[in-house]
């Protein structure tokens, strides 16, 4: 009876595969260790050390027991840390710890290959965090290091070198596939299957709800929100006001969106428009900022009061929108109800009501909304990033005691005064300002540059756009929210600067360069690749005369050019026929005739085996046969020094005949 080997031993294919692999499984880690929990970083390194000693030392496997002891602390620890071990974080975390036990115990082909196909699909987790063009040349590279050593694994004894060359050929050999996988599979509004919930946890933006301080919140964030691309001109800074959510309701405290009313998209006049093209980050919100006004909606999208553009869905991957923007004129539409409901809330306290009699008294609408800009610039208002808490009348205090705030705290208090005045009013939160980028012709607005701003309604010129805080700090609007920030660090006194405060030193500009020259990477990489949506599909069909292929017709397409691709390479790469020199071809004419003449040379018959039997059955053509088989052994077998004419030999098999 066969002994059987004792479960110790290790069965490896190759020992280099076996560091191949291990160092593939962590390279395919690194990119997500920082998201995942403090103790899962100790964890990996011991269970791969161990594994490192096991290969170096040829420590034995652990038991069944160990094995499984290690498991369920895994499972344990991730389900006590997440709540659960379903999902992006908790899957990923999970789903490393097993790859890390499963090279534990490594016996057969069959466990390598397992482990293989893990850190390819670790490869793709890794996609779920980030799309980055620099996370992806580095998996690339993950990917060509663990399919060479899948290579090593399926040809035991290979070489490194050549198993990397081999990986390497295998890969750009699929680019081809790739690329038409990429350009003609038709394309989805959306993805295929849902994220999980999990995957926007980490996601900033703007709330449909406003309170003091929810958007100073966001200027801690350098998140990018979006980009918008200029082709044409570019708009002034007084125009970077990128609206989002209309609040009309206010309690005393907080601002909601209220009651909808009916609104109309804004006419096209004859002013010329700005046309862009918006690039947004997902955020988990279905918000699309847009410069006033957005002269129609795009495809996906509902009109909500004040002309806020919003999506059906949240966005929750990266979307390109062709927009255009219709700067300088006013909201002319306005139902008696919604100004109606712009004058509601609540009673506001005495101090309010006396300082909003002051400034209407004797003032038409126009007048008086100039009269509260100029309240807010005249007075002891600071605009500070560090705004004091608030109490239970906040519009009171910040109006008459603090006098410090963010921008919500201007919009708010200011529309507070102005409806208490009898003019209606709203909020509205979005984005202003944005650093540009000359190499590229756009602006990068971050969650820092989210702001809130008032709208009151004119007679005779509709909604008009009012900004306290342009009125306390000019320099908000004029150079941005990260100037901003560099400048409060520096101990400037805001609206009150000395020139060439935002004078940056070298190291400060090479900084700012470095950054522009990576963001228009990586805006490049998100617009062409990345926003390769329907419509830029579809774009790039009718370049090519396809624009009318419907989704069945391009699946029908893509088939062919795949299968014309797959019987290209097989003519490229089928066997060849080696190419005869002019000797072999006439030997070779020397054995047809003979072959006529019931004298077929076998396979492994050599030129002077053959030629004695063929002297043997045939002695009448034992001259004739002797002699050309000595001319060609000496003309491919014979000395270099040995001259025997090629045209010599060819004459003879020429005359020869068998009958």
């Amino acid at each position: 009876m066969k002994r059987r080997r004792p479960e110790s031993h290790l069965e490896l294919p190759d020992r280099a595969a076996g560091y191949g692999l291990l160092i593939s499984a962590v390279l395919s880690l690194l990119p997500q260790l920082l998201r995942w929990p403090w103790w899962l970083l100790p964890l990996l390194a011991m269970l791969f050390a161990w594994r490192f000693f096991m290969l170096r030392r040829g420590w034995p496997v652990p038991g069944a027991l160990i094995r499984i002891g290690l498991t369920g602390l895994v499972l344990v620890l991730v389900y006590r840390h997440f709540g659960t071990v379903f999902g992006r974080d908790a899957g990923s975390a999970l789903l490393a710890g097993l790859l890390a036990l499963k090279s534990l115990e490594l016996r057969r082909l069959r466990d390598y290959m397992v482990c293989v196909f893990l850190i390819y699909f670790l490869i793709l987790v890794s996609f779920l965090y980030s799309q980055e063009p620099w996370l992806v040349l580095y998996l690339v590279a993950v990917l060509a290091a663990t399919t060479a050593t899948l290579v090593r694994l399926a040809l035991p004894g290979i070489s490194g070198r050549r198993a990397t060359r081999l990986a390497l050929r295998l890969l750009v050999q699929a680019v081809p596939l790739m690329l038409v996988m990429y350009l003609l599979f038709p394309r989805i509004q959306g993805a295929l299957w849902g994220m999980p919930q999990d995957a926007y946890s980490g996601l900033s933006g703007l709330s449909e709800e406003m309170r003091p301080g929810d958007v100073r919140e966001l200027t801690l964030s350098d998140e990018v929100a979006f980009r918008a691309y200029f082709p044409d001109r570019l708009p002034r800074p007084s125009d970077l006001y990128w609206r989002a959510i209309v609040l009309g309701q206010f309690d005393g405290r907080t601002w909601t969106r209220g009651r909808e009313f009916p609104t109309q998209q804004p006419k096209v006049s004859n002013r010329s428009q700005l046309p862009y093209t918006l690039t947004l980050e997902p955020s988990n919100r279905p918000w699309l900022p847009a410069l006033e006004w957005a002269v129609y909606r795009p495809a996906g999208t509902r009109l909500h009061t004040g002309s806020a553009l919003e999506w059906r869905q949240p966005v929750r991957e990266r979307l390109v929108v062709e927009m255009q923007a219709q700067p300088g004129d006013a909201l002319a539409a306005a139902t008696p109800a919604e100004l109606a409901a712009s004058l509601i809330q609540p009673p506001a306290s005495t101090r309010v009501q006396t300082l909003a009699a002051q400034l209407r008294r004797g003032r038409g609408d126009r007048d008086t909304l100039r009269a509260a800009l100029a309240y807010f610039h005249d007075q002891e208002f600071r605009y500070t990033l560090i705004p004091p808490v608030l109490g239970e009348d906040p519009v009171d205090e910040f109006l008459f005691e603090s006098r410090r705030g963010y921008c919500e705290h201007f919009a708010s208090a200011f529309v507070v005064l102005l409806r208490t005045a009898g003019i209606p009013a709203r909020v509205v939160t979005g984005y202003q300002g944005g650093e540009f980028n000359p190499g590229g012709r756009y602006f990068i607005v971050r969650q820092l540059d989210a702001h809130a701003w008032a709208e009151a309604w004119i007679p005779g010129e509709g909604w008009v756009r009012a900004d306290p805080t342009a009125a306390v700090a000019p320099e908000r609007i004029e150079f941005g929210a990260d100037a901003l920030r560099r400048l409060v660090s520096r101990g400037a006194t805001l609206g009150r600067l000395a020139p060439g405060a935002l004078e940056l030193d070298w190291l400060e500009r090479m900084r700012r360069d470095t950054r522009l020259a990576v963001d228009l990477v990586q805006s490049t990489w998100s617009r062409w690749v990345l926003g390769y949506n329907p419509e830029r599909q579809r774009e790039f069909l009718t370049a090519l005369g396809l624009g009318d292929f419907t989704a069945a017709r391009l699946v029908g397409l893509l088939a062919l050019v795949v299968a014309l691709m797959f019987a290209g390479y097989l003519l490229i790469t089928r066997p060849r026929r080696p190419r005869l020199d002019p000797v072999q071809r006439a030997y070779l004419r020397f054995c047809r005739k003979l072959a006529r003449a019931g004298l077929t040379r076998a396979p492994h018959e050599g030129p002077q085996d053959f030629a004695k039997r063929c002297v043997r059955e045939r002695p009448d053509l034992s001259e004739d046969v002797r002699t050309i088989t000595e001319l060609y052994v000496q003309l491919r077998y014979g000395s270099p020094d040995t001259v025997v004419p090629s045209e010599d030999f060819a004459h003879r098999v020429t005359r020869f005949h068998t009958t």
